[in-house]
């Protein structure tokens, strides 16, 4: 029944592409009676506030109350909340584009809008979607060149669709972590903040910044605490995935939400490992770990399941990394320059391999996934560098190919044989 719920749900979605709608039922399922409700009928407390948040700020950006921004994925979002934006992904959007099934509408659009078919299908999506005007207008749109350089590209197109050139914003992130980087990228954010005070007529408050900052070092807190227990936890809550967590991780840094949302995650985490460590039988035949690179399909797709039916299990993610130090709400531009700086994305491809190094050895794994998603250069290019890197220290590396948003560019039927064919090697070891 419950699932019967949701799938009609998302039915009327793919039958009904039109912002008016998605307001309409946006405004319904938020309403804190039917959105607890819906929270209730997700398998686990982890899911259930992961979808309560989600649903939560999706509405906010649709419902007019606040300037949106549109921003990309590692910006500070910190600093949009200080000065009163409603912060918007375009790319994690992209991946619920694929996961309501209606990707394959918004990637035609981009297709025939004369978007080039080797874009990441993140991007070409998002730009389907604005092309058919489903996502919410925005007043500012801010992009950094960390990680992906699609995003410069179509973040400016955007803005172009959208009207606001001038207030499009590229923040610029040097290549070395040094103190003078420091001091460029904090001034750039400064001038960030000027823009969006004299555009959007709001003085950033810095009482307020200076509590968002607090907010982010109480999430920081509980995103370690939740890694830690990660380190011995054998079993996971019911379809537990830290691959869905990207929204919060990124995108709600700096609310009150994103801090209840990983102590409830960690309590739940906690509570299996109190009794997993009660269970004599726990270490028998424990499964091999196994290390996540990059992102995953968010269609529907047997992945996981997979994985778990051969007696492996991913016990960490890449994306869930926390890289970077306590933020200072003293030196909030500074702090939060220095955590852009300080991501394994930015600078060489050794800083990158050097941080999952340190992944494989906390989290003691057997072997390592790669999935190298179509037209992501920044994580395809550095795929062989990686494997050697894992070659070395004697762990083997599966490089899987294939697409997080567009399910026809991947075959299903070769990932699932060259997932089997890899947990065996790991289990003969």
């Amino acid at each position: 029944m419950v699932i019967e719920v949701r799938e009609k749900i998302k039915t009327n979605i793919r039958r009904n592409l039109d912002q008016k709608y998605f307001k309409r039922l946006l405004g319904i399922i938020a309403r804190k009676p039917v959105l607890y409700a819906y929270g209730s009928t997700f398998s686990s407390i982890s899911d259930r506030y992961l979808n309560i948040f989600s649903i939560r700020s999706i509405r906010d950006t649709y419902n007019g109350k606040n300037p949106v921004g549109f921003g990309s994925l590692f910006l500070p979002y910190e600093l949009f909340y200080a000065t009163g934006i409603t912060p918007f992904l375009p790319e994690v959007m992209a991946g619920f584009t694929a996961g309501l099934g209606i990707a394959d509408q918004t990637l035609k659009k981009a297709s025939s809008s004369w978007y080039s078919q080797d874009l990441c299908t993140f991007h070409r999506s998002a730009s389907g979607a604005i092309e058919m005007d489903l996502f919410p207008d925005p007043s500012f749109m801010v992009c950094t060149n960390l990680a992906c350089d699609a995003a410069q590209k179509s973040f400016y197109h955007y803005a172009a669709t959208y009207g606001i050139e001038k207030n499009y914003c590229l923040i610029d992130v040097p290549y070395n972590n040094n103190p003078r980087s420091i001091e460029y990228l904090a001034g750039q954010l400064k001038r960030l903040a000027e823009n969006i005070e004299g555009a959007a007529g709001k003085k950033i408050d810095m009482d307020r910044f200076a509590r968002i900052i607090e907010l982010s070092n109480e999430f920081r807190k509980w995103a370690l605490k939740v890694n830690d227990i990660r380190k011995k936890l054998l079993d996971y809550p019911p379809n537990f995935n830290g691959l869905n967590f990207i929204l919060p991780f990124h995108g709600l840094i700096g609310t009150e939400e994103a801090v209840k949302l990983y102590k409830n995650v960690y309590l739940e985490l906690s509570g299996l490992l109190s009794r997993q460590k009660e269970d004599p039988d726990a270490d028998k035949n424990p499964p091999k770990r196994i290390l996540w690179m990059h992102l995953k399909p968010y269609y529907k797709n047997e992945i996981f399941e997979t994985i778990d039916s051969g007696n492996c299990k991913v016990v960490f993610e890449e994306i869930n990394n926390v890289y970077w130090p306590r933020l200072d709400p003293k030196r909030p531009f500074e702090s939060l320059a220095l955590k852009m700086l300080s991501h394994p994305l930015t600078g060489k491809a050794s800083d990158r391999t050097a941080a999952l190094g340190r992944m494989a050895d906390d989290y003691n794994i057997d072997g390592a996934v790669l999935f190298t998603h179509w037209g992501c250069r920044q994580s395809n290019g550095s795929a062989r560098i990686i494997k050697d890197y894992f070659k070395e220290r004697g762990i083997p590396v599966l490089v899987l190919d294939g697409d997080c948003v567009d399910k026809s560019n991947s075959a299903a039927g070769q990932i699932k044989t060259r997932l089997q064919g890899y947990m065996e090697i790991l289990n003969s070891k």
